[in-house]
């Protein structure tokens, strides 16, 4: 076990840091550690040549936890060849029957297995490269526990147990950033979802959004945020269309993530730069491309997307996660060496 593990870390070095060859071919103002690329690349003074690129997915097939989960990471990012290494947050709620117990519904400790893949991953990569766990937000977790048919019926006729709901889970989230942050984490993904049209017509004093989103997505994005480098703001449209970003503005985040149509229009990352007045993450539609089109028409694509981008704020990936990463890493690979210059 020591000597694979030996095996995989070598391999991990030699695609972290170029060879003396790979650097002679690359500008040398191109810094030779991916967490000093990202530094850079948030101050804007990253040489404009180099893109910084992301993209991620689920793995499914038993990959959530453990072994099989750390593997799957790796494998994505030594053969996608990303400047991030994105850990997906796989470990779903136990089903919630009713809300009338005054327990909470989890243990605030409940991330703990998601916690040791953080620390394994962390001890691969963590000296060189931004491990960054994907921190859901209490809307999305309480999805998974209790179900989207019932969440909208809860929050209308029973606001105080709904809201007990939520508190009881961000609770738990919320020990699992401090504890993240304990093992060495220093940047996380956080996302927010809620936000979409189709919770416009509940009939919840003062707004769906406004009473059960923002206050739980700033509290869990203010503990992700202290004492931390670098943050990803993703605003997930998987719920349905959404017609106003404004309402994001004020959210914490190094780096923006959101969706490409806005308002039924298409929304591209020079305008969300001139928005959010960040970097931004994006560009290919989770949807489309990235599985469907040939790696040689990522590549074009991808000069076409930075050529068309906000200069030197520009990272290169997808709007959400994209299809089976694993089964595209030769398309995942395509964009982000087109990215990188090479």
């Amino acid at each position: 076990m020591r000597k694979i593990r030996l095996l995989v870390l070598a391999i991990l070095v030699a695609a972290i840091h170029p060879t003396a060859d790979a650097k002679k071919k690359s500008s040398s103002s191109i810094p030779s550690d991916k967490k000093e690329i990202i530094d850079r690349f948030i101050a804007g003074t990253l040489d404009p040549s180099y893109t910084p690129a992301l993209f991620f997915g689920h793995f499914g097939g038993g990959k959530q936890l453990g072994e099989e989960a750390i593997k799957a990471h790796l494998s994505l990012f030594l053969k996608g060849g990303a400047d991030v290494l994105k850990v997906q947050t796989e470990q779903g709620m136990p089903h919630v029957d009713d809300l009338t117990m005054n327990t909470p519904l989890v243990p605030e400790d409940y991330y703990r297995p998601t916690l040791e893949l953080i620390k394994e991953i962390l001890s691969y990569v963590g000296n060189d490269v931004y491990v960054m766990p994907t921190i859901l937000s209490t809307h999305q977790v309480a999805r998974q526990g209790f179900g989207d048919n019932r969440l909208p019926t809860y929050a209308v006729e029973r606001p105080e147990a709904y809201k007990r709901m939520l508190d009881s889970y961000t609770k738990a989230i919320l020990w699992f950033i401090r504890e993240c942050k304990a093992a060495g984490v220093e940047a996380f993904f956080t996302a927010t979802q809620g936000g979409e049209k189709k919770f416009y017509d509940l009939k919840v004093p003062n707004g769906f959004y406004e009473t059960y989103i923002r206050p739980y997505d700033l509290q869990v994005m203010g503990e992700a945020n202290k004492d931390t480098k670098m943050t990803i703001l993703h605003i997930c449209d998987w719920e349905g269309p959404m017609d106003d970003l404004t309402r994001y503005l004020d959210y914490p985040g190094k780096i923006v993530n959101v969706p490409l149509t806005i308002d039924g229009k298409p929304l591209s990352p020079k305008e969300t730069y001139k928005l959010f007045k960040r970097p931004v993450l994006g560009g290919f539609n989770r949807k489309a491309e990235i599985g469907k089109a040939s790696p040689e028409k990522i590549a074009e694509m991808t000069r076409q997307l930075i050529d068309e981008g906000p200069k030197g704020h520009f990272m290169i990936g997808a709007d959400c996660s994209v299809p089976s990463p694993l089964d595209n890493t030769d398309k995942i690979h395509a964009a982000v060496s087109t990215a990188h210059g090479r």
